[in-house]
């Protein structure tokens, strides 16, 4: 509850302590009367200027922890879609692998240490062709990656793709995959969902 009112605490805080630092200073830096004359002025303009100006403040608090409760509650629901999505992926039947430009991998589901023999732990950050891409393979694979990086072209993507891959134990094994590119920013990810045959 606190966080969730904090800068509106903050805001009353300043208006109220407004009005002794402005007696303060007309009193000791101006010479104006004693600290308590200036406390509470007998001039109507003058009170109507300190009451607008705490009004402000409280009213900057109330509109900025809107602002930022609202914000909060964004990246909340973004945080729950995105560990759904994550959920959803690991119990999918498919492998699940994504990697980024340098062919590093990034993702990999449950359905992945099943087909291939690797954890997650083990397979995460590790070069995906050293791992799954069978040797005679590996030459392809790399010059097909670099042309989809300079000319955004591929003719393995977006399409079921029959092929084989390694398993941990250093079998060839048939597999069918769909590649899919994901572009955000600077990066450029890929990620791919894989049945054994």
């Amino acid at each position: 509850m606190i966080e969730r009112i904090g800068l509106i605490w903050i805001a009353v805080a300043v208006a109220v302590l407004f009005w002794p630092l402005e007696a303060a200073m007309h009193a000791f830096a101006f010479a104006k009367g004693s600290f308590l004359e200036n406390l509470l002025p007998s001039d109507p303009d003058e009170l109507w200027m300190r009451s607008l100006i705490s009004i402000t403040f409280i009213m900057f608090g109330v509109f900025g922890q809107r602002h930022i409760n609202e914000h909060r509650t964004f990246q909340e629901r973004i945080q729950t879609k995105r560990l759904r999505l994550q959920q959803m992926i690991d119990s999918a039947y498919d492998a699940y692998v994504a990697i980024d430009a340098q062919g590093k991998i990034i993702d990999w589901n449950r359905s992945s240490e099943k087909i291939f023999g690797w954890p997650v732990n083990e397979a995460m950050g590790r070069s995906l062709i050293d791992m799954l891409i069978p040797e005679e393979m590996r030459a392809a694979h790399r010059k097909g990656l670099q042309r989809y990086l300079e000319s955004s072209v591929g003719p393995w993507l977006y399409k079921p793709v029959s092929t084989r891959a390694l398993h941990r134990d250093g079998s060839s094994i048939p597999i069918e995959l769909v590649v899919t590119p994901l572009k955000h920013g600077e990066s450029q990810d890929f990620f791919a969902f894989i049945r054994k045959q």
